[in-house]
């Protein structure tokens, strides 16, 4: 069946590749307009490098499991029982930093677990459980946060000139594109973090999980 999760699963494990997915991530930055032309692909690997050096230096001294990494770097982890949708997007977890500590937001992540279960993607995807995938991703979060890693901040891009002024701003995307590099990295992953929640997309609107699939083919693999 054409519209069902699994073969939709099927094309996106097929080709969803990490750049791929990381193109769908910077299109939606805000500042995606003023990216120079053809720039697009140094910044991805900016911030792919940024993710891959954290994990090296965080799998180097505590370890691949985002708990332990948690509780050695002194980060809270909550698991609360909300359900919140942040336009199209079902919510999983975010960070906070005052005081450090990550939501896990426990229906979305349930719901996706059941999906994975009831329709037999596990092998494929390599998973049975998407929680320690968003912890991985918050824990990243944190190190830029804290400075304890060298983040994505580095990367700027000129967004206003006002005579000799010259006014340059970072891309909140390349965190999120760092942050997938260090989950996929540190978890070491089958698919890309972004491909996972595909399974969430379609459970809530089929539609749109296969508009984006088709938009996603058409960036550089």
């Amino acid at each position: 069946m054409k519209d069902s999760l699994v073969s939709l699963m099927t094309e996106v494990i097929a080709v969803a590749s990490e750049q791929r997915c990381a193109y769908l991530a910077l299109k939606d930055d805000p500042f995606f307009g003023r990216l120079p032309s053809g720039s697009e692909q140094g910044a991805i690997q900016f911030a792919l490098t940024a993710g891959q050096s954290a994990a090296q230096q965080v799998m180097s001294q505590y370890g691949r499991v985002p708990e332990n990494i948690a509780s050695s770097l002194q980060v809270r982890v909550n698991r609360n029982d909300a359900a919140i949708l942040v336009g199209k997007a079902v919510l999983f977890s975010e960070y906070g930093d005052r005081p450090p500590a990550i939501t896990i937001y426990t229906p979305p992540v349930e719901e996706a677990n059941r999906l994975i279960g009831v329709n037999g993607l596990a092998e494929a995807l390599g998973l049975d459980d998407v929680a320690p995938i968003h912890l991985a991703h918050e824990l990243y979060h944190h190190l830029e946060a804290k400075k304890l890693t060298g983040g994505t901040a580095g990367y700027r891009i000129k967004t206003l000139s006002l005579g000799p002024i010259r006014i340059r701003t970072g891309l909140p995307s390349l965190s999120e594109i760092a942050a997938d590099r260090f989950a996929l990295a540190l978890l070491r992953l089958r698919v890309p973090p972004k491909a996972v929640q595909f399974i969430t997309i379609h459970h809530h609107n089929r539609e749109y999980a296969w508009e984006l699939l088709e938009e996603m083919k058409r960036f550089p693999a």
